[in-house]
């Protein structure tokens, strides 16, 4: 695999970041996941500009590299060889020679960007497939979920307790209102109606979350900005969970509840996929 790091391209081998890096000592980062279909970045605009969204809330200086960033995963995308792609981007406030919680004035971000093979999401050609299994918790996490920054224990914690049953996404709720999931933006169809938690809870400002209320903007599908609570979801005639990678795919169980079935020309979830056209 080819990489990325600060300034040169060169296999992942032979790729070194200090132990002393602020993105190891502190998860002093940020990242960002752009898909790449056919050598051709998704949304690539609208993840650069999350991105340094997301530099500026840090307070960590904006890399003069990003200016180039189109051409380097254009390179990358060219040796790593895989005909789809999805593009790891973390930039972290820099290394500095002592540990501290304050960092020094002079310090250099450092900049990794990796790709990897990118799977099509497989609802595409069989919308027929069972739908992810879900399950409800309480959201533990830091109160900045709009930051999208590499410290991450909060969303993968639950993952790894031995104690609860796997699942395909853990769905956060905070004071009965739902959030997000632990890697995804949240939709349901409730009352023939399409809703999802609004960005003035702090939850990820998805690109594809945003990308699907803008495709449905002039369309007779109205999507509404608005508090879920716990009741709402449980009465969801459909759930759909969104990210970069994953596209929309629909939800099946929440926990041990399956989602009503209806006759596949009656989802809305397909129509929906349609305007990923890429």
């Amino acid at each position: 695999m080819w990489v990325f790091l600060n300034g040169n391209i060169l296999r992942e081998e032979e790729a070194r970041i200090s132990p002393l890096d602020r993105g190891f000592t502190f998860g002093d980062g940020v990242y960002e996941v752009i898909p790449s279909y056919n050598n051709k970045p998704f949304l690539f605009d609208e993840h650069l500009e999350r991105l340094k969204d997301s530099l500026n809330k840090l307070f960590i200086p904006l890399p003069g590299v990003l200016d180039e960033l189109d051409t380097i995963l254009y390179e990358l995308h060219k040796k790593n060889k895989h005909k789809n792609q999805s593009f790891y981007i973390q930039i972290t406030r820099g290394t500095q020679d002592i540990r501290s919680h304050d960092a020094e004035k002079d310090i250099v971000p450092t900049i990794f960007i990796t790709s990897q093979s990118l799977q099509i999401n497989p609802y595409r050609n069989s919308p027929g497939r069972i739908g992810l299994r879900v399950r409800l918790e309480e959201d533990i996490r830091w109160a900045r979920c709009d930051i999208k920054t590499t410290g991450l224990t909060g969303n993968i914690l639950s993952a790894h307790d031995p104690s609860k049953k796997s699942c395909d996404e853990i769905i956060f709720y905070k004071d009965g209102i739902i959030n997000e999931g632990s890697k995804s933006n949240v939709f349901i169809l409730l009352d023939q109606k399409i809703l999802t938690p609004s960005l003035d809870q702090k939850i990820l400002p998805g690109v594809t979350r945003r990308f699907i209320i803008e495709s449905l903007r002039d369309t007779d599908l109205e999507v509404k900005e608005v508090p879920i609570s716990l009741d709402m979801f449980h009465r969801s005639e459909e759930i759909w969970l969104t990210s970069s990678t994953k596209e929309l795919q629909p939800v099946h169980f929440v926990d041990n509840i399956e989602l009503p079935k209806k006759r596949s020309q009656n989802y809305i979830w397909p129509k929906i996929l349609n305007y990923f056209d890429y």
